[in-house]
């Protein structure tokens, strides 16, 4: 069971870790699947990026967001964040006003990014995100995804 992190301001670099965490985890073949939950305030006019380090091609990541507020969600790959917030080719782009959840089959395996842009906000908005990251299913690249031996699992 995934638990709850809360973020402020001197806690930043730990929600980085802890994201960055169960994705290089996932990225080692040590597991199949990773999960986390974060709360994350976003002042008015501003943007935040979750980073979700070295994702596989062919994963499935899943994305449950919950907030206050009307927010908008980028998910983008490392090499488009250098462009942003100028225009850039998201995996997945949309509005949030109180829930919504996407899938995201990964294009390219490398680093990708949720941003939570409050840029056109009137007020600071708390935003609950559930990230989920799976192995996409075999036969779609030569390999198949690793065997997870029960001993050597990490959980998070």
């Amino acid at each position: 069971m995934p638990r709850e992190i809360p973020v402020n301001p001197g806690r930043r670099s730990l929600l980085g870790v802890i994201v960055a965490g169960i994705a290089a985890c996932f990225a080692s073949g040590l597991v199949e699947a990773g999960r986390a939950m974060l709360n994350v305030a976003v002042p008015t006019g501003k943007w935040k990026s979750l980073r979700l380090k070295d994702l596989p091609q062919d994963a499935w990541v899943t994305v449950q967001i919950t907030t206050d507020g009307k927010i908008d969600v980028i998910f983008i790959h490392q090499d488009e964040l250098a462009k942003f917030p100028a225009a850039v080719n998201p995996a997945f782009q949309g509005t949030v006003e109180r829930s919504m959840s996407f899938k995201v089959v990964i294009p390219k395996a490398g680093t990708y990014h949720v941003i939570l842009d409050n840029r056109k906000g009137t007020t600071e908005r708390t935003v609950r995100l559930d990230i989920e990251a799976q192995r996409g299913p075999a036969g779609r690249n030569d390999t198949a995804p690793p065997k997870v031996d029960p001993k050597k699992e990490q959980r998070i």
